[in-house]
């Protein structure tokens, strides 16, 4: 069961790190204290990255709400060149194009999951926030089918982890950080960008599922 509830904390980590890199609503962030749970699931799933969310909850307490969605546009929306554009194929393809074939190739993994964008997202298939929530879904998949003690089915999900994570996720999200760190004037996406590096690059998909993890309680 212990292997299971490390699951879904990471699952929630990854769930909780998208929802920072939407355009911020300050008031909402330190209503429902994303930063603080982020940095209480970390503290287990992976401590290093946990000091960084702290930063952050304290970063935005002393940010002004409007300094918080000017620096999210220069980052990631525009209407200027982007300081640190939040989409996959800009780092994977050659000639970093939008839209290039990895792009077609995570949309494809969505579809193998069974999911689809919605016909409100405005965004590419590749959006750091977008893939982040994809990896909630499958982490959090594998558990469900770990207590419904469907094990075939988890190892299913625990597989397409590792293809995405290892393709289309890990690749591109060191060179993504390393751009909201260079140019971004504001504390929080800096610590932001420095706790998404870490949690990808030290809590890896787990290898395998230990037999004990689907028991039931």
């Amino acid at each position: 069961m212990e292997f299971m509830i490390l699951e879904q904390k990471r699952a929630d980590c990854y769930k909780l790190l998208a929802a920072l890199f939407y355009p911020p609503e300050k008031q909402t962030l330190m209503d429902e204290d994303v930063c603080g749970s982020l940095f209480q699931i970390l503290d287990d799933v992976s401590p290093e990255a946990s000091a960084y969310a702290s930063g952050m909850r304290n970063a935005i307490d002393r940010t002004d709400a409007k300094e918080l969605s000017i620096a999210h546009a220069k980052l990631f929306v525009g209407p200027f060149e982007l300081q640190a554009p939040p989409y996959g194929s800009v780092y994977l393809e050659e000639n970093k194009m939008l839209m290039g074939d990895s792009t077609i190739d995570v949309m494809k993994m969505y579809q193998r999951a069974g999911l689809g964008l919605s016909e409100e997202n405005k965004d590419a298939p590749d959006h750091i926030a977008i893939e982040l929530e994809f990896m909630h879904y499958l982490v959090s998949k594998e558990v469900q089918s770990m207590q419904d003690g469907d094990m075939n089915e988890a190892l299913e999900y625990l597989k397409m982890q590792h293809v995405f994570f290892d393709k289309y996720l890990s690749p591109w999200v060191e060179a993504f950080c390393s751009k909201i760190i260079e140019a971004s004037e504001v504390e929080f996406f800096r610590l932001l960008a420095t706790c998404l590096s870490i949690f990808i690059n030290r809590t890896p998909v787990p290898g395998t599922i230990p037999d004990r993890a689907g028991a039931s309680t």
